[in-house]
């Protein structure tokens, strides 16, 4: 009797812990782990949780999967490479409170001195505010998601945003 209910909490345990290891929800930021995950396009460690930028996308299941980007540059390229993929939801890490914040609600700011991981010299920010305050030290433009996302892909970005 005794072994059977330690089986049954064992087992028990054991599919609550598996449910908890899936995937990241289409409507929530994923998690990062600085130094250990790499940029689903370049390949690179993220490092810097300033540029850090997730896209959620449909995977093979139908599920929802995180793809983890170093630069706003590399997940707008991952995004123009793979054209096919469903886009459940995009997410920016605000450069002043490292905070994540939907990608497509960012105030961006494109600055060639601000140093970036991949050289896209582009960070986002919740508020208007904070983006002015950076444009003011380092000079640039400030731009919204759709207009920073046809400026980084050239031109070739005609998908609308989820």
């Amino acid at each position: 009797m005794i072994r059977s209910l330690f089986v049954l909490t064992i087992t028990i345990l054991s599919l609550f812990i598996v449910a908890g290891c899936g995937d990241d929800a289409a409507d929530g930021p994923p998690v990062v782990h600085l130094g250990e995950d790499v940029c689903a396009e370049c390949g690179m460690i993220i490092s810097d949780e300033r540029f850090a930028a997730a896209t959620i996308i449909e995977d093979e299941r139908g599920g929802a999967t995180s793809l983890l980007f170093d630069d706003f540059n590399c997940q707008i390229n991952h995004e123009m490479n793979h054209r096919e993929t469903v886009i459940f939801n995009r997410w920016a890490h605000d450069h002043s409170t490292m905070e994540w914040l939907p990608a497509t609600d960012a105030v961006y700011v494109r600055a060639p001195d601000l140093r970036t991981p991949m050289a896209s010299h582009i960070a986002a920010f919740a508020k208007q505010a904070d983006a002015e305050a950076l444009q003011t030290d380092l000079g640039g433009d400030i731009l919204n998601f759709e207009a920073m996302r046809d400026i980084v892909s050239g031109g070739r970005s005609s998908a609308k945003s989820p």
